[in-house]
């Protein structure tokens, strides 16, 4: 009898462990988006080795939205993470916020490994103003945010917001590799 209990313990402990590591970001079981040969426990991305910038095109379209590649380059000397999605706001040339932040799209996510130089992305929608508000107003910048940052990053992009309580900005996970403008 002992040895039956001691047996299914430990095969319980360590169907834990497997379940357990599968829920933390950053273990080999988590994540598939690394490169190989890339550590699986990079610390994540922070502000000052992380540039945003904006892949402008002629953005690809479906139904009403307009989409662009948000980029995200490690220009730091060390491999850091990215998990989850970026937040986007619209500004008015005054530099207040116009309408509500980005919503995320439903789409699963994963840890995103950046050695240094490379680059990940994320889709930004911008729908059509007109189809979520009668008097749209021109948006003079984009607000962004890298997935677990604190800070922002400015970037001059001109396109139609909404007033209030409306939202015209969807955004996707971080993706591995540079997007192409057109292409959700």
């Amino acid at each position: 009898m002992k040895l039956t209990f001691r047996a299914t313990r430990r095969i319980l402990g360590g169907s834990a462990l497997v379940v357990a590591a599968a829920l933390l970001p950053g273990t080999a079981l988590a994540s598939t988006a690394a490169p190989a040969g890339a550590s699986w426990f990079a610390p994540r991305c922070t502000a000052s080795q992380t540039v945003i910038w904006l892949g402008l095109g002629n953005g690809g379209g479906t139904a009403g939205t307009i989409f662009y590649p948000l980029e995200f380059s490690n220009t730091s000397k060390r491999t850091c993470t990215l998990f989850g999605f970026p937040r986007a706001w619209a500004l008015g040339p005054n530099g207040k916020q116009i309408g509500q932040s980005s919503r995320q799209l439903n789409i699963r996510h994963r840890v995103v490994t950046l050695a240094p130089g490379a680059t990940a992305h994320a889709q930004l929608g911008v729908i059509e103003a007109g189809n979520v508000c009668s008097k749209p107003v021109t948006a003079a910048s984009l607000k962004v945010r890298a997935p677990g940052q604190r800070g922002t990053t400015v970037l001059p992009f001109s396109f139609q917001a909404c007033h209030g309580n409306k939202r015209v900005l969807v955004v996707g996970p971080v993706v591995p590799g540079v997007g192409i403008p057109g292409f959700p």
